[in-house]
């Protein structure tokens, strides 16, 4: 139940976000999901099932994570693109897995274990101290037994102790603390020349023997794939929305069962002051920016005006503003900013506070305590919702009646005309291709299936419905030259022009691995350029931009063996390299930094530890998915059943 949020997930931004929302999450937010009806499974463990119960919490505590992370921005077809529905799934077979393991091999949690932990969670204590009375009334809210939960809680413990014993095994030598130190701050400076196939256009003279020669060499490069050539109608959904009824019966409705969504915590309106400094700083730069810090923060005390200190001397983008920060809850700011003005009262300035960011002077001008957003609050966001959802429904079925008018004879454009809707006719399209500027691929796939001449059935899209004519079938093709002549000459005269430019390149890796790059490009009378220092964990090779192969061979490079063994071809420009100089890894920032470095380190090889040793149970279970469950999991998670299984 709560295990599957509190860890396994990837990234470490998404296990922070796990443990702000863990405890809202449990033990308010399963409103009408406990005690449902346990129609079919989402998979099998070695024979043990999961229920759609544990699925939908922990599909639905995923969600809510992309949606704190996302904001405005979200979208539902984001929960594809990360696949949160198999995120899921994964989470709960790695639980299930570790929880019979520990079984399997003795583990047990103890009364006094179990007891004590239930105590030590914050949503039971009342004054700092375990409450029972809150206890059952908690999990009475939500459905749960104290039986249920306590066992609950016990697997949550049993998998805890599971993955401390693997854990415990990890050890890292110094010496492998020194080697990943020294790989992740290694620096080079390259020095190289670039050719540009662009300098070599003025060169070129193309014949219409060498178009026709090229053409014929590349003709699956100009391949147009099968088109097919529509009329479509798109039912807007605002075109509907004057023929939706929200009634207030609705608004409470969805307000009773959304109730999660207006729940806000509490929040501060702050303003800061920031003077940047970069954690690897210099300790006397550091210092220097401490004490320019303090002199603000004197000022500030005083009593003159923060917002205009704060856009006198401000390294944040807020300065403008006067660091206004406007109002934020927990999890929103860097940790230690977001500590402080909690900590304060409206009208009290902080002292230096020192973050990842450098030192930051926060003042809290407000605060709000946590709170539930009324129904009539929201009242009008709620029906506009209401009215977009309800706009989905009519415009379906008028879509669906007008499909109806169309197979009977009626022409797309009279059926239009009566919605006062219009009919669109595209450029052929591909199956991959947008319409609109929009990706409709459903739209796509039911123009490819209909014949031509024929109505294919109503689409739904996130904006409308969707009623499509096909027209005409275009088969794969390749044009004929006449037609396309300027596309192959435009492509051939840059292929003529890269290779003139490797050409150029190659000669002067030959001559550059006999004296040096410097020299040879002199007698050539080309120009030689720095990338800059650059690390192996950059994301680019200094200014020369993305250059993955080069970055690779460049940290094999040495002062006996300078020049770079190939050619590169970075952004379309062929580059010859060789070694400026090597820039060691600080030695002394290690010694400083060793005790943290030891402790990420062995941090990384429990991580690994725990994957292997997961993937080692995989190996050996029998798990099946029932895929037709997924199939039917809609944006909202709640599923209606299925049979088929997956193994593996």
């Amino acid at each position: 139940m709560l295990k599957f949020i509190r860890r396994n997930a990837n990234a470490a931004w998404v296990k922070f976000i796990f443990v702000a929302i863990v405890v809202v999450f449990i033990f308010w937010g399963m409103g009408g999901i406990v005690g449902g009806e346990k129609a079919t499974i989402v998979a099998k463990v070695n024979g043990e099932p999961i229920d759609p119960v544990d699925f939908d919490r922990a599909y639905d505590g995923l969600k809510r994570v992309y949606q704190d992370i996302y904001k405005d921005n979200f979208r539902p077809e984001l929960l594809k693109t990360f696949d949160i529905k198999g995120r899921a799934v994964d989470q709960l077979i790695h639980v299930t897995l570790l929880d019979q393991e520990a079984r399997h091999i003795g583990l047990e949690v103890s009364e006094t274990e179990l007891r004590d932990a239930i105590k030590g969670i914050p949503a039971f204590q009342a004054d700092g101290a375990f409450s029972k009375d809150l206890y059952v009334r908690a999990l009475r809210a939500n459905g749960l037994t104290p039986g249920e939960f306590e066992e609950a809680e016990r697997q949550e413990l049993l998998v805890k102790k599971m993955e401390d014993l693997i854990k415990a095994g990890v050890h890292v030598s110094d010496a492998d603390v020194h080697d990943r130190y020294v790989f992740d701050h290694e620096q080079v400076n390259l020095h190289y020349v670039k050719l540009d196939p662009a300098t070599f256009q003025s060169q070129l003279q193309l014949t219409d023997v060498d178009l026709q020669a090229y053409y014929d060499a590349n003709k699956e490069q100009f391949k147009e794939p099968d088109r097919v050539r529509i009329e479509y109608i798109m039912y807007a959904l605002d075109k509907f929305l004057d023929k939706t009824q929200v009634s207030d019966a609705d608004v409470q409705r969805y307000y009773d069962n959304h109730a999660p969504d207006y729940e806000k915590p509490e929040q501060v309106h702050a303003r800061h002051i920031l003077f940047k400094v970069a954690p690897d700083a210099a300790d006397d730069m550091k210092q220097a920016v401490r004490q320019k810090a303090e002199e603000v923060l004197a000022k500030a005390k005083s009593g003159e005006d923060f917002a205009e200190l704060a856009k006198q001397s401000s390294d944040d983008s807020t300065s403008a503003a006067g660091g206004d920060l406007g109002f934020f809850s927990r999890g929103r700011k860097v940790k230690p900013l977001e500590e402080a003005a909690f900590a304060l009262h409206p009208g009290e300035i902080s002292d230096l506070v020192e973050s990842p960011l450098g030192f930051h002077i926060v003042k809290v001008e407000a605060f709000q305590p946590a709170r539930t957003q009324p129904v009539d609050e929201v009242r009008e966001e709620i029906t506009a919702t209401l009215k977009v959802e309800k706009s989905r429904d009519v415009a379906r079925a008028q879509a669906e009646a007008d499909r109806t008018k169309v197979v009977d004879g009626a022409t797309l454009a009279s059926v239009a005309a009566a919605d006062g809707l219009e009919v669109l006719s595209p450029a052929p399209i591909a199956e991959n291709d947008t319409i609109g500027g929009v990706p409709y691929q459903d739209v796509n796939k039911a123009a490819f299936a209909a014949s031509p001449g024929t109505v294919a059935p109503v689409v739904t899209t996130p904006n409308g419905p969707f009623l499509v004519r096909v027209i005409e079938k275009v088969p794969a093709h390749v044009p004929e030259l006449a037609e396309i002549r300027d596309r192959v000459d435009s492509k051939a005269r840059q292929a003529k022009a890269q290779a003139l430019a490797k050409a150029k390149a190659d000669a002067l890796l030959a001559a550059a691995s006999k004296s040096d790059l410097d020299s040879a490009a002199k007698a050539d009378n080309l120009s030689v350029e720095e990338t800059g220092s650059f690390g192996r964990q950059s994301p680019t090779a200094g200014n020369l931009g993305n250059a993955p192969d080069l970055k690779k061979d460049a940290f094999r490079l040495t002062t006996e063996k300078p020049v770079a063994p190939a050619v590169y071809n970075v952004s379309g420009n062929s580059v010859v390299a060789a070694l400026k100089e090597r820039i060691p890894a600080d030695e002394e920032k290690f010694k400083a930094d060793k005790e943290t470095l030891t402790h990420q380190a062995e941090e990384r090889r429990q991580g690994q530890a725990m994957e292997e040793f997961v993937n080692y149970l995989k190996a050996r279970a029998a798990i099946e998915v029932n895929e037709d469950f997924l199939a039917s999991v809609t944006d909202s998670g709640r599923p209606s059943g299925g049979r088929s299984r997956r193994s593996y």
